[in-house]
C-alpha cells in the first residue's frame, strides 16, 4: 500500500495538459519517473501504485467524482483499465485508458500500422463494408474504395469470422511490415474482385472530399471530415477550405458520419472556417469543470480564418458515430447559423476530457461538460436528425447514390426533407447499448 495519500498534489502533477480536449486527445508528458509525495516516492509503476494514483486523480478531477465508490481498494485491481471500468459513473460511457504510444500515434502523428481502411463490421449479406480508405495506404494501393463489400479476408468468409468469433490477428495477420492478405470483394458496380493488401505504416487523413456543387439555388459546398479532430487535420482543413471558399457556396454539407471527436483546438478552427464573419469572436463552447475546479473553466471562441465561408445554412450528415467534438460543432454553430441535421441520432457526448499521462499510459477520464453560447449542452441522448436517413454505404463520397448525401443535397435545394424522409424510421440504439467509445473514436481501422 502507498504510505501517503496527497490528492491535491497528485492531481496537480497529473493535470499537465496544455489544451483541454473534447474527446480523448492532447495532453502533456512528464520527465519524472514518478511523483514524489510527502517525501515518499512510489515504486516504479507497479500496478497497485498506478491504480492508487489514478483513483486519487479521479477523486479530484473526475466530473462525476461524487459517483465514485467510497469503500474500495484500488490497489486490488489487476490493471488500471479494470479499475476504471469498475468505478466509473453510470453516466460515463466514455472514459478509458490507452498506452502513450497508441495515444501519440492517433492524436499527434495521425498514424498507425495496418492496411489503411475502416470497416463497418455489421455483417450485410455475408460481407463487411468499407467505410473509408486512407490515402496512399496498402488498401488504397490495392484499389479498395468506400462502399466495397469484403466477402473473404485471408481465406476466411465473413460468416466464419462472425459466427466463430475469429480473432483479428488470425484474420488480419501479425503486425509485420510487408505482411500481405488476400481479400475478395464486391465493388459498388457489383463486380466480384480479388486483390492483395500489404500491411505497413499508415499516415491517416481526415479530409476525404471537398467539393463545390452548382445547383439551381446557388453553390453548395461539400466536406467529408472523418476519423477525428487530430493534429494533422489543421493543414488538411485549411487546404480543403481554400477549395471551398473559392467556389463561394451559400450552404455547406458537412459530413461527420464517422467522426468520433478530438481536439477542441481543431473544432475551433473548423467552426471558424464554417461560420466565417457571422460567428467571429462569438462563443463556440464553454468548458465547465467539477465544483472543485471551477477556476479551470474556459471559453473557446470562433476566430478569424483566411479561408472562411459566408454561408446561410449548415447541413450536417450524422450517425451514432458522430460524437464529441463533432457534436460541439453542431451545437456551437446552431445559435448563429441555421443548422440542419440529416441521417440518424448522434452519439450523445456533451462532455470531455483532459488526458493525463503516467507510467507510459494516458487516461482520458471525463473532466468537464460543454455548453454553447446559449448555455445549452443537454444532449446525452444524442442530437436527433431532422431528416431521418439510415446510413447505407453504397457509394463514394459526394455521390447522389449515397442516400444520406442525396438527402442533404435535396434539403439544400428545397429547404425541406424529401417526402420519403420526413418521418423516416430510424434504427435507434439506446445510449447504453451504443458502440464502445473507443470503437467510435478509432473507427474499426485495420
Amino acid at each position: 500500500m502507498m504510505q501517503y495519500r496527497a490528492l491535491v498534489k497528485v492531481a496537480r502533477w497529473l493535470f499537465i495538459s496544455v489544451l483541454a480536449l473534447i474527446s480523448a486527445c492532447g495532453g502533456g508528458s512528464s520527465d519524472s519517473s514518478g511523483p514524489t509525495l510527502g517525501g515518499s516516492t512510489f515504486q516504479q509503476c507497479s500496478v497497485p501504485d498506478q491504480n492508487q494514483v489514478w483513483f486519487d486523480y479521479l477523486q479530484d478531477w473526475y466530473l462525476f467524482y461524487q459517483d465514485l465508490p467510497s469503500s474500495i481498494d484500488p490497489e486490488a485491481y489487476s490493471s488500471v483499465s479494470a479499475m476504471l471500468n469498475d468505478v466509473r459513473s453510470a453516466q460515463d460511457r466514455f472514459s478509458y485508458i490507452i498506452t502513450k504510444q497508441e495515444y501519440d500515434e492517433f492524436f499527434n502523428s495521425g498514424s498507425f500500422f495496418g492496411y489503411g481502411f475502416s470497416l463497418d463490421r455489421q455483417m450485410f449479406n455475408d460481407s463487411f463494408v468499407i467505410r473509408y480508405v486512407f490515402n496512399n495506404s496498402g488498401a488504397a494501393n490495392a484499389g479498395l474504395q468506400r462502399g466495397d463489400r469484403l466477402t473473404t479476408i485471408n481465406g476466411y468468409t465473413i460468416s466464419e469470422i462472425q459466427q466463430q468469433n475469429i480473432d483479428d490477428e488470425t484474420v488480419f495477420g501479425p503486425d509485420e511490415e510487408g505482411f500481405t492478405i488476400e481479400v475478395t470483394y464486391t465493388n459498388t458496380n457489383g463486380d466480384s474482385l480479388t486483390t492483395n493488401i500489404v500491411k505497413g505504416d499508415v499516415a491517416t487523413n481526415t479530409v476525404f472530399a471537398a467539393d463545390v456543387i452548382n445547383t439551381q439555388v446557388g453553390a453548395v459546398g461539400y466536406l467529408s471530415f472523418q476519423h477525428g479532430f487530430i493534429e494533422p487535420s489543421e493543414a488538411e482543413l485549411q487546404s480543403a477550405f481554400e477549395t471551398l471558399s473559392a467556389g463561394n457556396p451559400n450552404q455547406l454539407i458537412l459530413d461527420l458520419r464517422y467522426n468520433g471527436g478530438g481536439r477542441i483546438s481543431i473544432a475551433q478552427i473548423l467552426g471558424s472556417l464554417v461560420g466565417g464573419d457571422t460567428t467571429n469572436n462569438e462563443i463556440l463552447g464553454t468548458l465547465d469543470y467539477n465544483d472543485k475546479h471551477q477556476d479551470s473553466n474556459s471559453t473557446y471562441r470562433f476566430n478569424n480564418q483566411t479561408n472562411k465561408l459566408a454561408i446561410d445554412r449548415l447541413i450536417v450528415l450524422t450517425t451514432d458515430n458522430t460524437c464529441s467534438a463533432s457534436e460541439m460543432i453542431i451545437n456551437g454553430i446552431d445559435p448563429f447559423i441555421e443548422v440542419v441535421t440529416i441521417g440518424t441520432t448522434t452519439c450523445g457526448k456533451p462532455i470531455g476530457m483532459s488526458p493525463q499521462e503516467y507510467c507510459d499510459m494516458v487516461m482520458s477520464a471525463i473532466n468537464f461538460k460543454v455548453v454553447n453560447a446559449e448555455g445549452f449542452g443537454d444532449y446525452f441522448d444524442g442530437i436527433s436528425s431532422q431528416c431521418v436517413v439510415n446510413d447505407s454505404i453504397v457509394a463514394d463520397w459526394g455521390s447522389t447514390n449515397d442516400p444520406v448525401f442525396a438527402e442533404g443535397l435535396y434539403y439544400a435545394q428545397n429547404s425541406s426533407c424529401s417526402i420519403s424522409k420526413m418521418n423516416g424510421f430510424e434504427r435507434y440504439i439506446a445510449p447504453e447499448n451504443r458502440e464502445n467509445y473507443q470503437s467510435i473514436l478509432f473507427n474499426n481501422t485495420y
